[in-house]
């Protein structure tokens, strides 16, 4: 009975998926847009008419509420989802007219949650490449990890445990990161990837990850605002609508906004 349930979940076919004719998308050039996208799940909606555009080397921040929408506005550019209305572009480029692992090639994910397998340091940053050594190493000490690895009873043959439950939590974000670097992505999605991590793990993590958005497109979905105050934009979403946009400094000036309200939240808590 449970087998037969198991295999019912296995057989399942995934609603997203390559059109007939997909493309490939080619290597991305010039910018990232939502063009009047909405969702909802279900008959619940969660996004409303969103419009945005992230050039190449820009450095978007979404913040805003829990339950805003944040997450799965950047769930929509890989494709995990698909807007219920509107277009997610790359480069002009619908991206439901593209292969899946063409769109998903040009993209790195670091989440809250580190992906990792009960396998070995070095195999899990090299997972899915065919990287050299000294390129793991190289993608390690960007990271902030290379230190803690040589630490570790066999260096970058220690076992990390079931999802590298052998570690802490920043060591596991930073062996993330690693891996997002050895990739090379020219487009980045990271979200709240410091937001679970105390004030130490937290430093190095976003040294690691200011490294890593260098020269990239990045989209940072982040609870805390000190850590996107230098975004070229950021998007302050509420109810799945973009309430306000402009820069930290803008953002701050505006009597009575929702980004004003929030930061003096933050710092009023840090202070406690």
């Amino acid at each position: 009975m449970a087998g037969g349930r198991v295999l019912s979940i296995i057989d399942t076919e995934p609603s997203i998926r390559d059109r007939p004719n997909a493309i490939a998308l080619p290597p991305f050039h010039e910018q990232v847009e939502l063009r009047n996208v909405s969702f909802h799940y279900g008959d619940v909606p969660v996004l409303y008419d969103l419009n945005l555009t992230v050039k190449k080397g820009q450095t978007i921040a979404l913040v805003g509420p829990s339950g805003g929408g944040k997450s799965t506005l950047a769930d929509l550019l890989p494709r995990f989802y698909d807007p219920s209305a509107g277009q997610v572009l790359i480069d002009g480029h619908d991206v439901r007219d593209c292969t899946l692992y063409s769109v998903r090639a040009q993209m790195g994910i670091v989440t809250q949650e580190s992906i990792l397998f009960n396998d070995t340091i070095y195999n899990n940053i090299k997972f899915n490449t065919e990287a050299s050594e000294e390129e793991i190493i190289a993608a390690a000490k960007t990271a902030n990890a290379h230190d803690f690895i040589m630490a570790s009873p066999d260096g970058y043959q220690t076992t990390i445990g079931d999802r590298g439950g052998r570690l802490s939590g920043g060591q596991r974000q930073r062996l993330s990161i690693a891996r997002a670097i050895l990739r090379n992505p020219p487009i980045l999605i990271l979200d709240e990837a410091t937001s679970a991590l105390d004030t130490e793990s937290e430093k190095l993590v976003q040294e690691a990850l200011t490294r890593l958005m260098a020269s990239r497109t990045s989209l940072v979905i982040a609870h805390r605002l000190s850590t996107v105050r230098h975004a070229d934009e950021i998007i302050v979403l509420q109810h799945g609508r973009i309430v306000e946009r402009g820069t930290h400094d803008d953002l701050l000036l505006r009597e009575g906004g929702l980004y004003q309200r929030l930061s003096q939240l933050q710092t009023n808590a840090a202070l406690v």
